[in-house]
């Protein structure tokens, strides 16, 4: 399952009690990472066991956030087969493909073929999905990684005379507050430091804060080697 934060859990709770009578409890669960690349960078595959052909050269560019996978050609059909081409773009398209940093799901991310050779005789299909994956894999170990972590847009209202510890709070998670009204915080923030927090909230000011998030995306982790050391 996929949710964010506590209130989605507990309807989701209520829901399965419902539905299925059954009663049922949850961990703490975990954060679904993304990686994706800061510049550009080619990366080659080649496959060549014996009776067996293909070399794939792809470029790879980063993205703005929120893009995804992006695919293309940048090579001629005089140079590489039409055919042999759209093989390699099922091949990109049709599997998730993990970063090397942590192993999560890549994203905001070009993708394009730049070179592509075939043996008349030996190539079969499944050589260049072999090539394509190992062009993908060289093209990310070289690149300079980024880790993406899950960020939400938050509204924090509260009596005043908790404004400032509120204030001190969020920024010591990572998270940008900005003090809209006397009693208002709004803001985005990591999630992983975030999820439990109107728990906090409703502790320090005895039940008369509201602390409430909306997914926003993906955004650079705040901690990135320390994520990637624990990974």
């Amino acid at each position: 399952i996929q949710v964010m934060g506590e209130l989605e859990l507990e309807i989701l709770k209520h829901q399965i009690a419902k539905r299925f009578d059954m009663d049922v409890s949850f961990g703490s669960g975990g954060i679904l990472y993304k990686e994706t690349i800061a510049s550009p960078v080619i990366g080659v595959g080649h496959y060549e066991p014996l009776r067996h052909y293909a070399e794939v050269q792809l470029l790879l560019e980063p993205l703005p956030a929120g893009s995804g996978l992006v695919f293309d050609s940048l090579v001629s059909e005089d140079k590489f087969a039409r055919n042999w081409q759209r093989l390699v773009l099922t091949h990109l398209q049709e599997r998730p493909h993990k970063g090397v940093l942590t192993g999560s799901e890549i994203t905001d991310m070009k993708i394009s073929i730049v070179a592509g050779r075939a043996h008349p005789k030996h190539t079969e299909g499944g050589d260049f999905r072999q090539a394509t994956y190992r062009a993908l894999r060289q093209g990310l170990r070289k690149a300079e990684s980024v880790l993406l972590e899950p960020v939400c847009a938050f509204r924090l209202r509260l009596p005043q005379e908790a404004v400032g510890r509120a204030l001190t709070d969020l920024q010591r998670m990572g998270a940008n507050p900005t003090l809209e009204e006397a009693e208002l915080i709004t803001g985005i923030g990591p999630l992983a430091t975030l999820k439990d927090y109107a728990k906090e909230v409703a502790a320090y000011t005895k039940g008369m804060g509201l602390f409430s998030t909306m997914p926003a995306g993906y955004q650079p982790c705040h901690n990135q080697e320390e994520v990637v050391e624990a990974v």
